[in-house]
């Protein structure tokens, strides 16, 4: 570190030069002087490790300050592991600072991962590697309710960046304060740095924060900076106009015919940006303009004419840029948006005219920025801009290399001329919002015990609370309650929060407390929390918690009768308090009216449509049954607003159908789960289970395609397996190789087998018998999928009795299946020929289904044969294939070391149980004693014929390919014993090594001797003239039935 130097003085401040730091850290500040603001904060930040609260203007280079406490970190912690957390309110803005982060880091060796709404399974394993971690508060909030599996993730956090800490004024800010408490609690050492923009009340923050773990009860280290410290002085204006009750629209036209008169009179001739409230007024709003200065004399112009034109296709668009005139929205492909950006950068285009997504993410200022209306359209409707939108849009006036001022206009109605005054003058207080949906937020903090961390309520945040066991008894309660910002704005705003039940003059505590304990009582009412020793968690409150469902939601939900059926959980899914942006219009009456004549509509609306709830369960039938847009001509309008609503309903629908499945095994309901679970995959699918639209689920095939596929009698996707390629190619009118590319992804679809086997029984007088069952599940597929379309696979197992009874449930990954999974359970057997169903599906992956049965009443023997073949006993079949350590049978030399072998029985050590073998189980049921396997029954042989193609038959009743064309050579005797010249003693004693086969080929006592191989005849020359080892003395029809099934031919 380099002798600081003396520096200038700004605003009675000594400047810090960069050089204060370690070489190492210089690269990450692109400039030799820190600025003022920054200068009177380097201390506090990177000389100390208490907590730290910044207020400051847009633009004025709060990011700088995130940096230094990052470096803070980094040079103190040299060999402890740590985490760095930055949230963020938006993913444009987590977007924008990792792309920064990633560059300026990487060289001090710390790694950046996103973690937001659009992270997949594949970048979410990249956040438990990552040093850095951005997200945003939601998608924290979510991890850290599940802080039990992330335990180590989250107490290795050292450092919680905060940006935009003022959004807790806003209703998703309870999520922040939410988990900003959550945090303090679960990792006490954690040090805060919160940034804002210029606030009255940054030291309530202060107090809220604490300064660190040591003096909780302190404020943190704070700084205010006013206006007067933006490198750019900006003005700021706001013009209110009369409405005269006019509506959104009507009101936006009045101020687009006012919007020349605030460009004259700001504009400069400089660089324009208009932030427009929709697409369509952000094109109409450009349009108007670029005629009127076509018009106009150049004298009267405000603004010059383009230096160069930009060439682009869209006419409209190219009607503008002629008269320097551009629009910009999402709807626009990317490449003319980049398009515009550069020519506006270049200066060819001085009046952009956008919607509010140009704001943050890409860097483009301007001298003037003009909000023309306070509205946008946001979730199907209009809605005021949020703080943090308004102040982002104004902070792109003012350009510090070519401008010492710039201008920031706001037009908005008369009435609201005042609040956006206090908002732009930093005169609006940060207020909390966690009143407003306490109850959700308490269910959270009862599941976990926090009696060895430090424990620290109101419904959604109370019952979250209550999940993590945060909140245990009054007490802590109490505990946690002071540690919200809540407590600390009710203390100085009463009157804000207008508490129920308040009395004058009586302690702020009070009414929070009386707030608190009614929340709970509620809790408690619905069956979601236990009023025990300590406030506990129920099964269905953690359910809750776990898939952030709204209490009123909830209700709904276990308000289902008992057996509901499948339309019964959609009614209750589709009335969820998370759809209530999902608004039904009268205009929209019509199109819903069509929708729901419609035959791929599962479940109908029997009745006028006039709730919410009947518009999100027609949006989510039409996507499932793949009804296309009607197309009348005057339902076209609501194209738009209907994919809108769509993408609000499925972003829910998901995590709403896992919380009902959930209640539904709390109540031990099969028939619910089963058809819930079915749901499940067809909302994750977004198709039905069993139509023939179940093909969209293969890359390159979508609604068109399938029709095709039908009109040449391909159904389902077990068709399109056993079609060949020429004709897909044929029927879908594409070349070679689109037919066998297809095939091959239809082969990557998971395909799932399931058995069932009764393996015991004991019998106590004057008690029910009770049964012990093995589930065998495993996959078709070689090798066993992980992924499928970029998600993660797991199987879900239910096993249920005729009555409707659930006996066991469990869901599996598959990263778990070596070759087949083994699930035991004991269950009481209620009737003599009670009947146990068990079903596997894929979860998230639609139609996979697949079931067995046994019954309970029948003595314990083989499994139940899934594949329905009756050519191997699938116990043996899999027995055997869990010996093999190879892809493909040539592959196999030598004898297989017994420490690479699983689930064998001659790799067992005497004496030695292996879970799920059948005889001499001693696992968890208690069984006592063990009952011996029966001896096992050998199915009868085959015959063996050659087809007309030359090829022969494979000798077992199923369905696969080999069935169809035949295989190469006659199966019935391994390829050793078709030598010229073998005999049937060859085949019992022949020389070679014990290979991984012949303890998989032993037999238990008692079973019948291997039949004799195949007759002369039928044995076809050998392929090659030598001895498959490993082969000796198995069983013709087990190795022909396990060449087959693995397609080894």
């Amino acid at each position: 570190m380099e002798h600081p130097q003396a520096t200038p003085t700004i605003r009675g401040i000594q400047t810090v030069s960069t050089t204060a730091l370690p070489d190492r850290f210089r690269s990450v500040f692109p400039f030799p002087l820190f600025n003022a603001m920054q200068s009177r904060c380097f201390h506090a930040v990177y000389q100390t490790n208490e907590n730290f609260v910044l207020a400051s203007p847009t633009g004025s280079g709060k990011t700088a300050i995130m940096e230094l406490a990052i470096c803070r970190l980094l040079a103190s912690l040299r060999t402890e592991p740590y985490k760095i957390v930055y949230q963020a309110p938006t993913k444009s803005l987590c977007a924008e600072r990792h792309r920064d982060w990633q560059a300026k880091f990487a060289p001090q060796g710390l790694h950046c991962a996103q973690l937001t709404g659009d992270t997949d399974s594949h970048q979410l394993r990249r956040v438990q590697t990552a040093d850095l971690i951005i997200t945003t508060p939601e998608k924290w909030d979510s991890m850290t309710r599940r802080w039990k599996d992330h335990l180590k993730l989250v107490q290795m956090v050292k450092l919680f960046l905060i940006d935009e800490v003022h959004t807790l004024r806003e209703t998703r800010g309870a999520t922040l304060e939410a988990l900003v408490s959550r945090m303090k609690s679960v990792v006490p050492a954690v040090r805060f740095v919160a940034l804002s923009a210029t606030i009255p009340n940054a030291h309530d923050l202060a107090v809220w924060l604490g300064r660190d773990a040591a003096a909780p009860h302190m404020p943190a280290h704070q700084e205010v900076f006013g206006e007067e410290f933006r490198p750019v002085k900006l003005q700021k204006f706001v013009y209110g106009y009369q409405s005269g009750g006019a509506n959104d629209f009507a009101f936006d036209k009045l101020l687009g015919s006012r919007l020349p008169e605030v460009i004259r009179r700001h504009s400069a001739s400089r660089p324009i940006m208009i932030f427009c409230g929709t697409r369509n007024a952000a094109t109409v709003t450009a349009t108007a303009l670029a005629a009127l200065w076509t018009h106009q004399s150049p004298q009267e112009r405000s603004w010059p004419f383009p230096s160069q034109i930009l060439r682009v296709r869209d006419r409209t668009l190219l009607n503008c840029v002629v008269a320097g005139v551009a629009f910009h929205h999402a709807g626009l492909d990317s490449s003319i948006r980049r398009d515009v950006e550069q020519a506006y950068l270049a200066g060819w285009i001085s009046v952009i005219c956008c919607t509010s997504t140009l704001a943050v993410g890409v860097n483009l200022p301007c001298h003037l920025v003009i909000l023309k209306n306070t509205t946008s359209w946001q979730n199907g409707g209009l809605f005021e801009y949020t703080d943090l939108e308004v102040m982002q849009m104004l902070g792109r006036a003012g350009r510090p290399q070519f401008d010492t001022t710039g201008v920031a206009v706001i037009m908005t109605r008369s009435e609201k001329v005042q609040r956006y005054e206090r908002m732009t003058s930093g005169q609006d207080a940060v207020e909390s919002c966690l009143h407003l949906n306490l109850t959700e937020h308490l269910v959270m903090i009862a599941t976990v015990d926090f009696r060895d961390q430090t424990a620290n309520v109101m419904m959604h945040r109370q019952n979250a609370e209550i999940s993590l066991g945060t909140i245990q008894d009054e007490q802590t309660a109490k505990r946690w309650l002071q540690s919200t910002f809540l407590y600390v704005r009710v203390a100085k705003n009463p009157g804000h929060y207008k508490l129920d039940g308040q009395s004058s003059g009586a302690p702020v505590n009070e009414g929070l407390e009386r707030i608190g304990a009614r929340e709970t009582g509620r809790l408690c009412n619905a069956g979601l929390v236990l009023m025990a020793e300590r406030l506990q968690c129920t099964a269905l409150g953690h359910a809750m918690a776990r898939y952030c469902v709204r209490f009123g939601s909830m209700r709904s939900i276990l308000s289902l009768q008992a057996r509901p059926r499948m339309s019964e959980i959609l009614s209750a899914l589709a009335a969820a308090e998370e759809f209530h942006e999902i608004r039904l219009k009268a205009a929209e009456k019509g199109l819903y009216r069509e929708l729901n004549r419609a035959s791929e509509i599962r479940f109908p609306i029997k009745v006028d449509l006039a709730l919410p709830a009947h518009k999100s369960s027609l949006i989510l039938q039409a996507t499932l049954g793949g009804v296309d847009f009607p197309a009348l001509e005057a339902l076209q309008k609501h194209c738009g607003q209907f994919q809108m609503d769509l993408n609000t309903a499925f972003q829910h629908a998901q995590r709403l159908i896992r919380c009902i499945v959930d209640c539904l095994l709390d109540r031990g309901d099969a028939v619910g789960v089963r058809h819930g679970l079915e749901l499940t995959r067809s909302l994750a699918a977004r198709v039905w289970d069993h139509s023939p639209l179940q093909m969209t689920q293969i890359e390159g095939i979508g609604n068109v395609s399938v029709r095709k596929l039908l009109a040449g009698g391909i159904e389902d996707l077990e068709a399109l397996r056993q079609t060949k390629a020429a004709r897909i190619e044929t029927l879908m009118h594409r070349n070679p190789p689109y037919g066998h590319t297809i095939l091959t992804r239809v082969e990557a679809f998971p395909q799932l087998h399931i058995g069932v086997k009764l393996m015991a029984r004991e019998t106590v007088e004057g008690r029910p018998d009770q049964v012990q069952i093995k589930l065998e599940i495993g996959f078709f597929n070689d090798p066993i999928p992980r992924i499928f379309n970029r998600r993660p696979i797991y199987v879900c197992y239910l096993a249920e009795t005729e009555d409707g009874r659930i006996l066991d449930f469990g869901r599996i990954s598959a990263r778990a299946f070596i070759i087949t999974e083994w699930v035991l359970f004991t269950t009481p057997v209620t009737s003599a020929g009670e009947t146990i169903t068990c079903t596997a599906t894929c979860d998230e992956i639609g139609p996979l289904c697949t079931t067995a049965a046994t019954c309970a009443g029948s003595p314990p023997g083989p499994a139940v044969d899934a594949y329905d073949d009756g050519a191997l006993d699938d116990e043996d079949f899999f027995v055997a294939l869990s010996d093999l350590d190879f892809q493909h049978i040539d592959s196999f030399g030598a004898a297989v070391a017994s420490t690479t072998r699983r689930n064998t029985v001659a790799n067992r050590s005497p004496g030695t149980q292996v879970q799920g073998t059948g005889p001499g189980l001693a696992g968890p049921t208690g069984l006592d004693p063990p009952l011996l396997e029966p001896p096992r029954v050998e199915p009868p042989r085959l015959e063996r014929r050659r087809l007309e193609n030359g090829r022969w038959t494979c000798g077992h009743r199923c369905k696969h390919k080999c069935c169809q064309e035949g295989v190469s050579r006659p199966r019935g005797v391994p390829e050793a014993l078709s030598e010229a010249g073998s005999t049937a003693d060859d085949s019992l004693g022949g020389a070679g090594p014990a290979g991984a086969w012949s303890g998989a080929a032993e037999s238990p006592p008692g079973s019948s001797p291997a039949p004799s191989p195949a007759p002369p005849e039928l044995v076809a020359e050998p392929e090659k003239d030598r001895v498959r080892p490993g082969l000796e003395g198995v069983d013709p029809a087990i190795i022909a039935e396990f060449e087959t099934c693995c397609d080894f031919s």
